[in-house]
């Protein structure tokens, strides 16, 4: 049992949906309070009803009679495989996904923190009319992406020589990933430099959680990455640490984060709000479950939440939370919009499955699913323009004229 839910014969683990990181981990973007359901033996030995196993007869037999009677002797992993897949295409549900066990490992992976890859972020783009290949939301310091010069807002349209621009992020995944010292070559599009293809040696690293300096005139920065564990701890040492050092202000960067725990992301919030509700998560059947604040907040120290487009599902928590409270100011651009909540089952072959089973509420009982956080302060970037250093960055100087305004108003 974890956080007021239990299933039978099975281990919960609040989550939500990480951002991929190329060449280490699989997941898809803009989830939030997912739920990883790791079941115990076969789906009778779950608690499953016999009414459920008997309608599953006809799969069995078809199955048999494929490995008994087909001219071509067919894979039987690819028949399970294609089984599980054929469900998820019949439930109506744009965020299902089937996670094959070697990418649900490596999903799993994600949550701990250290990883074998190049360090970038990507979001799949949406739409009819989004461009070829996923987007690169951020490229992770430090890491052989980041040294190679690869820019956010380009995309990945080749590996080693495949065209990947309409392959799914499974594949990009599995392909770029690797051991520390081998190379991939990454065919990249979208940026100043128009199509390239660049060269990386892969690298290990860990993920990191934040990063933090003081900017002039005693303004205390904090960038997010990812919601993994240990986020909130991280962010609450950053913030006493700027605080200690005289930070009048902070401005809390979420921008390209595209999630991560939804227990970390109610530990973030709590960083600043010291009472009151952060997210609601309603249920099938009309159940809801409200978590609160938690610990000692900084909840006098004002508050500037940076965010995009591409900043989801946890992070669009804590920005919900922070303006329905009105603890801060929101400032940048509307954020994704996902307010929709995942499970992912763990099969007992090791693979996994994704699918909507709840949604999720702001404090004031606002749901942002395909609407977003719409900021206070609306601040766009000039996306022909060269990346930018935090204090030479648009967005971060309209954060910090807000901050003034807060410091004026308090005093």
């Amino acid at each position: 049992m974890a956080g007021g839910y239990e299933a039978p014969r099975s281990l919960l683990r609040r989550s939500g949906l990480v951002p991929t990181v190329v060449g280490v981990v699989l997941a898809v973007v803009a989830g939030v309070g997912l739920y990883l359901l790791v079941t115990r033996g076969t789906a009778a030995g779950s608690g499953a009803s016999a009414e459920a196993v008997a309608d599953l007869d006809p799969v069995i037999e078809l199955y048999e009679a494929l490995n008994d009677s087909a001219v071509d002797a067919p894979d039987a992993e690819k028949l399970v495989d294609g089984a599980i897949q054929g469900m998820l295409d019949q439930v109506d549900d744009k965020y299902a996904r089937y996670f094959p066990a070697e990418a649900f490992e490596d999903f799993n992976d994600s949550l701990d923190g250290t990883f074998s890859g190049v360090g970038l972020m990507l979001q799949e783009a949406e739409g009819e009319d989004a461009p070829e290949g996923p987007v690169i939301v951020s490229v992770l310091p430090e890491t052989p992406a980041a040294k190679a010069g690869i820019e956010e807002g380009e995309r990945i349209v080749a590996v080693d020589g495949e065209d990947v621009s309409d392959a799914p992020l499974e594949h990009i995944v599995a392909k770029v990933k690797g051991e520390p010292g081998t190379t991939v070559s990454l065919g990249l599009a979208g940026g100043d430099e128009g199509r390239r293809t660049l060269e990386i040696t892969r690298a290990e690293f860990d993920l990191p959680l934040t990063t933090r300096e003081m900017l002039q005139g005693d303004v205390g920065y904090v960038r997010l990455y990812q919601f993994a564990d240990g986020a909130g701890v991280q962010v609450r040492l950053d913030v006493r640490k700027l605080v200690d050092d005289g930070a009048d202000g902070i401005v809390l960067d979420l921008r390209n984060n595209p999630g991560g725990l939804l227990n970390e992301a109610v530990s973030v919030a709590s960083v600043f709000i010291e009472d009151g509700d952060i997210v609601a998560v309603k249920k099938r059947g009309g159940e809801r479950e409200t978590y609160g604040a938690v610990d000692d907040a900084f909840d006098e120290v004002p508050l500037v939440v940076l965010v995009n487009e591409n900043s989801a599902s946890a992070s669009e928590i804590v920005a919900g939370a922070v303006q329905d409270v009105d603890r801060g100011s929101i400032v940048g651009e509307a954020t994704f919009g996902k307010g929709t909540v995942q499970t992912i089952a763990q099969l007992s072959d090791g693979s996994g499955a994704k699918f909507t089973t709840a949604r999720y509420f702001t404090p004031s009982g606002d749901s942002i699913e395909g609407v977003g956080v719409k900021p206070d302060v609306k601040a766009a970037v000039d996306e022909t323009e060269e990346p930018v250093e935090v204090e030479d960055d648009p967005q971060v100087d309209a954060a910090l004229d807000e901050l003034d305004q807060l410091l004026e108003v308090g005093g």
